[in-house]
């Protein structure tokens, strides 16, 4: 039902900076050791698998406010489970999505962070199967090496964490009353996008839209919804919310005619 393709360009957002802010006042930054995600709820950290000659992993920061982990796998190795120690602040909890996604929750049931669902890429571009586990305060990437052909390494695995789902929000006026809301998600956004967070989606739409915000009527929600989980239908970077659009459940608008604009 969900598609979420790999980044296609993860060198083009990469920033060599220490720190990057973005909207909401969340923050991430790298060191050598770990990719931090902070938010005013709190620190989420994801630490970097053991290096040795056969697997490169190096946290990567990005200019959305996102970081990941590169796992790069320079040859095939017997050990395919990657583990990285998982910091979360206190008494937030990590749970494993349908979707493989992982979404992280402070205790009041609110969004503080997530990883997008793993992808794992040979050299040749090709998808080679993976998936998350969690054990505990580590989070597991599994990489099924068993298909890549010897001259197809290196493989390519990053996690990736974020926070900010919608980069900017903003209303546009069109015949009167009638209006459209538009929204940019960020790269992560664009990835991290599973039935399980439509709602942290939703309310980062409202955040950017400030004082706008009581425009997010019910049939922008369920145009906004459909934007968010079926991206891969296209429409462009912007997703184009109109008011005067027939209010139609966000799951039957996501098909290749209607394309979430009933």
């Amino acid at each position: 039902m969900f598609q979420a393709q790999a980044p296609n360009e993860i060198a083009s957002a990469v920033v060599m900076d220490s720190e990057v802010t973005v909207s909401d006042n969340a923050t991430a930054r790298v060191d050598s050791e770990s990719a931090h995600v902070s938010t005013p709820e709190g620190t989420v950290s994801l630490g970097v698998t053991a290096s040795t000659d056969s697997v490169l992993s190096e946290p990567i920061l990005m200019e959305d406010g996102s970081a990941l982990v590169a796992i790069v796998i320079n040859e095939p190795v017997a050990d395919t489970a990657f583990r990285m120690p998982l910091e979360l602040p206190d008494a937030a909890a990590a749970t494993l999505e349908d979707d493989g996604s992982v979404l992280i929750m402070n205790p009041e049931g609110e969004f503080i962070a997530g990883i997008a669902r793993p992808w794992a890429r040979d050299v040749n571009g090709s998808d080679v199967p993976t998936s998350f586990e969690l054990d505990g305060d580590t989070l597991i990437q599994h990489v099924d090496l068993t298909s890549v052909p010897v001259d197809a390494y290196p493989v390519v695995a990053d996690p990736w964490a974020g926070h900010d789902l919608v980069a900017a929000a903003w209303v546009t006026s069109q015949r009167g009353s009638k209006y459209v809301i538009n929204a940019v998600p960020t790269s992560w956004g664009e990835f991290y996008r599973g039935i399980a967070t439509l709602e942290s989606h939703l309310a980062d739409l409202k955040a950017d839209l400030g004082t706008n915000k009581s425009k997010v009527t019910s049939t922008i929600i369920n145009q906004f919804y459909c934007h968010v989980a079926y991206g891969w239908l296209g429409g462009g970077a912007t997703y184009n919310m109109e008011s005067w659009r027939k209010d139609v459940l966000w799951s039957v608008q996501g098909n290749p005619i209607t394309k979430c604009n009933p």
